[in-house]
């Protein structure tokens, strides 16, 4: 076992696995991969989801505009190759859209362990990859088609250079390997912001004698293999809608239910928006308690001694706390990117804490013990919520019967939905409305089902239910809104039409509306005065 105080350093080559850790951690990275492949299709589309589908079959037929172009292309390439070959063996299109993500967690095992073993030793990167195998909330996060997870890869592989740089200064290829990784980081989502992670590490640990002519080259370089992977920022009808992006017309929602009640959840509210603690709450209740507990102890210890490794986790988790929580706009997925750093910080206090055993036998007996304690506590996790892994809460934030309390839209993503959409679309009458939050989805669901019939709207005052035909209204548990409140509020003393449950719990219900009925109770007043 490598001493965690030694390698924290961040001086010389790093000690090699050896074969019996080489082993563990290929079956690591196994695990989390079946665990991340297993049952994709589990559940249908979530709304965001359906752009990316979308946006891939359009890049089929050479057309790189539409929707979807305030994100990056790399994911939308990968989910390409993934229906090209999927398609013809008759993959699901949910299965062909998330593979990418699922093979890129798998991955995403293997470069905690470097980043774990670089930092911290090898036990506390074994540790970190178990950790992050078998984590309940990264595996489901990390099987949602969003660019997060990408994200959160490139960003540890440029962490893992930045590291292997400082402790080789004169190895100059770990320079070109993080501009690689800030290339494709950026290439997967535009969070420009997290940029100053690797330069505030590089200024705070003293930097290593990089010279401006050799910033200016690598910084030339990753902006050529980013151009080379994501040339849609320079197309014209790129910039027009990113336009119409950044001045809100194309935002539907706008808010976000979290704890019991609403918030507006859009960038220019600031401190006014979905509250600051947003994320510190997710780290509580969404990993396993003694997960997050020892994290918390890693990062009391990092606090304390500041030694190389340690300042790069603390710039890390400084720089992404501090940008994503004064911003008004918060999202359950976003956490992703930093989740890794909890792993690796809980897998180093547990290695510092076996480490204190000096006698052999009772060091390998603790051991044994952080592997069951740790990686085991979140594997039971995991295997008592698959498919549904995202709907863990801790017991520490109450447990499961939390779920639609915390994090509901992030959490469930629209599951149920194409359940419910498919129960609609068998019994309908012939050109019916369906008024729902996601217009994407319901189109694509209805279709698939055979019903291009029926009439889509959102359900918004002079728009649902007003066309005067059958009209079945779709409210999911997920997303309650300032601008459907109203109408949620007034459907609950109904009894629903249909219900799709999960888990035991309602989250999607369906209520059949005849004319000249309404959702919002002002319409159903005129209505009757009328």
């Amino acid at each position: 076992m490598t001493d965690p105080s030694v390698s924290a350093e961040l001086r010389g080559r790093t000690a090699p696995w050896g074969r019996a850790a080489s082993v563990v951690l290929a079956l690591l990275v196994l695990a989390g991969l079946w665990l991340r492949l297993r049952g994709l299709s589990a559940e249908g589309f979530g709304d965001d989801e359906v752009h990316k589908w979308l946006a891939a079959n359009r890049y089929l037929h050479g057309i790189f505009s539409g929707d979807d172009v305030e994100h990056p292309m790399l994911m939308k390439w990968l989910i390409v190759a993934c229906i090209v070959i999927g398609k013809p063996l008759g993959w699901a299109p949910e299965t062909m859209t998330r593979l990418p993500n699922a093979l890129a967690g798998g991955l995403s095992v293997f470069v905690v362990a470097l980043l774990g073993r670089r930092l911290f030793g090898r036990t506390a990167g074994l540790l970190a990859a178990g950790l992050a195998a078998f984590s309940v909330t990264l595996i489901g996060y990390q099987r949602v088609a969003k660019e997060d997870t990408l994200l959160g890869l490139f960003l540890m592989l440029l962490l893992w250079c930045m590291a292997e740089a400082h402790a080789e200064p004169r190895e100059r290829r770990w320079e070109l390997g993080a501009a690689a990784s800030l290339a494709g980081m950026l290439a997967s989502k535009y969070f420009f912001f997290l940029t100053p992670i690797p330069i505030v590490f590089y200024l705070w640990s003293g930097g290593w004698g990089v010279p401006l002519k050799r910033w200016v080259f690598l910084i030339g370089a990753a902006f050529v293999l980013w151009a080379c992977v994501n040339w849609s920022p320079f197309l014209p009808s790129t910039w027009e809608y990113a336009r119409s992006y950044t001045t809100g017309q194309q935002t539907v929602h706008g808010s976000l239910f979290f704890m019991g009640r609403i918030y507006h959840n859009l960038v220019e509210f600031f401190l006014d928006g979905t509250p600051l603690w947003f994320y510190a709450v997710f780290a509580a209740v969404k990993l396993a308690p003694l997960t997050f507990l020892l994290a918390l102890g890693g990062l009391a210890v990092a606090i304390a001694q500041r030694r190389p490794a340690h300042k790069l986790m603390l710039s890390w988790l400084a720089v992404w706390f501090l940008v994503h929580s004064v911003s008004g706009s918060k999202w359950g997925r976003f956490f992703v990117s930093v989740l890794p750093a909890f792993l690796i910080l809980a897998g180093y206090a547990s290695a510092l804490l076996v480490e204190k055993l000096r006698s052999p036998v009772p060091r390998w007996a603790g051991a044994l013990a952080a592997v069951l304690l740790l990686p085991g506590g979140e594997a039971l996790a995991a295997l008592a919520h698959a498919p549904d892994y995202r709907l863990y809460i801790s017991p520490l934030g109450g447990g499961d019967a939390k779920v639609q309390y915390y994090f509901p839209h992030c959490d469930y993503f629209d599951a149920g939905f194409r359940e419910a959409v498919q129960y609609v679309a068998e019994r309908a009458e012939p050109e019916a409305e369906l008024s729902t939050e996601i217009d994407w989805p319901a189109h694509l669901y209805a279709d698939l089902d055979g019903r291009p019939d029926l009439l889509q709207t959102l359900v918004r005052p002079g728009q649902a239910c007003r066309s005067g035909r059958v009209c079945y209204v779709v409210v999911q548990v997920g997303r309650l809104y300032f601008l459907n409140e109203e109408a949620v509020a007034w459907l609950s003393r109904r009894t629903p039409w249909h219900v799709e449950s999960i888990r035991g719990r309602e989250v999607v219900k369906v209520y059949r509306l005849l004319p000249p009925e309404s959702p919002f109770p002002d319409e159903v007043e005129h209505a009757a005065q009328n």
